[in-house]
């Protein structure tokens, strides 16, 4: 009776293994954690350092945790899956990273260390309004294709917005998700080299906005102020 037991055991531990496994997606040398929420390169694709995207000169940087390091302006090989229901990771995932501007100012600027691994190459950023905590409404939104490969680094995605006032103190987010015509996206969002601490962010994975708290993901906010 107590091998049939714990031969049960096994057989139950093995099938957990087995349905663990499926949640796991895998291309040339980059996966997800089990849960699909992270996303991992197992060594960096390549060692040339790809001509990095910039913020334009004479703005005014309102929040940037890149690394002056010129070798990890970000880190390479791990960060939060993005991804749509279509993608070989089989499920949506969205995160954004919170925000506040110490001055009041008009954001026209926003770049995101995000890197391709299958499917479309492209994901949707967008600087959204604080709601209870959560991010809210989008302000101002831009379509980032071409990413570099993920597991290179260091490529920051730089793009324009239309301008969107800030307040001083109040808190935005930046959101890096798919939509509809990139379902079947997988890409990721590098990790941060500056600020290694756990740190309040959000993640939607196809329900609502949900808060969690990890390293953050690179990215830069920048305008002129008022």
């Amino acid at each position: 009776m107590k091998n049939v037991v714990r031969g049960s055991v096994v057989c139950l531990a093995l099938l957990l293994i087995v349905n663990l496994s499926a949640l796991a997606a895998s291309k040339n040398g980059v996966s997800t954690s089990k849960d699909g929420s992270r996303t991992i390169a197992s060594k960096p694709v390549t060692q040339a350092v790809p001509s990095q995207k910039k913020m334009p000169a004479g703005l005014t940087i309102l929040y940037d945790n890149a690394s002056t390091y010129p070798l990890g302006v970000y880190w390479c090989c791990e960060g939060y899956t993005i991804s749509g229901t279509a993608s070989l990771v089989g499920a949506q995932f969205a995160d954004a990273m919170p925000f506040t501007p110490s001055v009041n100012a008009t954001v026209t600027h926003i770049g995101v260390a995000v890197g391709y691994v299958a499917g479309t190459n492209e994901v949707a950023v967008s600087l959204n309004a604080d709601s209870g905590g959560l991010p809210g409404n989008s302000l101002g939104s831009f379509n980032a294709s071409n990413l570099g490969t993920f597991g290179d680094c260091c490529q920051v995605e730089v793009s324009s917005i239309t301008g969107v006032p800030v307040t001083a103190g109040t808190q935005y987010w930046v959101v890096v998700q798919t939509t509809s015509p990139s379902s079947d996206t997988w890409a990721a969002w590098n990790d941060n080299d500056t600020n290694q601490t756990l740190q309040p962010f959000a993640f939607n994975d196809g329900g609502t906005w949900t808060a969690t708290e990890g390293v953050l993901g690179a990215f830069g906010v920048a305008g002129t102020t008022n």
